[in-house]
């Protein structure tokens, strides 16, 4: 408590209240109370504002990739084959190991790894390379074509899909996705 200046009943100092273990005057309560109130407000319009940012991957993305590349290239050894870089090739191996139930549906991971593989596929076949995707929602690697705000995510592409109990085939999925983003380069129309 802080102790009165005047003796006086007339004069006496402002009323505070204890918060937090400091003393503070009412008005400065109110000014706490409406900024906090107002915090959510104000954190939402500034992650809204968010913007876009776009990297090179790192040494470790790169290297958690080639890791992820060699968890397939193992189940693929496991089917008698590897991966080629040969595009219909490596689609009949991704696929034959889901068919085959190599991967369970909750093991995010290698389902990523072969989204991973998909995605090498799709940059080769798109003159896409690999980048790393910043927004407000997080980190991702994604592939952009050249310097333009063309972005795929094929990490999930398939493990989305898995566990979401969907048994899409990955060469219609690849040529379709392939049709969509050829559309949107430069002399699109002419994909067409």
């Amino acid at each position: 408590m802080v102790t009165q200046l005047s003796t006086s009943e007339c004069v006496a100092q402002p009323a505070t209240v204890a918060f937090f273990g400091i003393a503070l005057r009412h008005t400065q309560i109110v000014i706490m109370a409406t900024a906090l109130m107002l915090w959510p407000v104000l954190a939402q319009a500034q992650g809204s504002n968010f913007e876009v940012s776009i990297e090179p991957l790192t040494a470790i993305d790169q290297q958690f990739m080639d890791e992820q590349r060699g968890r397939v290239e193992q189940l693929a050894n496991r089917l008698g084959r590897g991966l080629t870089g040969n595009t219909d090739r490596d689609l009949d191996t991704l696929q034959r190991i889901l068919d085959e139930r190599m991967v369970p549906p909750t093991d995010t991971l290698t389902l990523q790894a072969m989204g991973a593989v998909f995605g090498d596929l799709l940059g080769d076949t798109l003159s896409m390379s690999w980048v790393v995707y910043r927004d407000r929602k997080g980190r991702s690697r994604a592939l952009r074509y050249r310097s333009m705000d063309i972005y795929l995510f094929p990490m999930t592409m398939i493990s989305r899909r898995q566990e979401g109990g969907s048994d899409r085939r990955l060469k219609p999925l690849f040529d379709e996705t392939v049709s969509e983003t050829r559309r949107l380069l430069p002399g699109g129309k002419w994909f067409e």
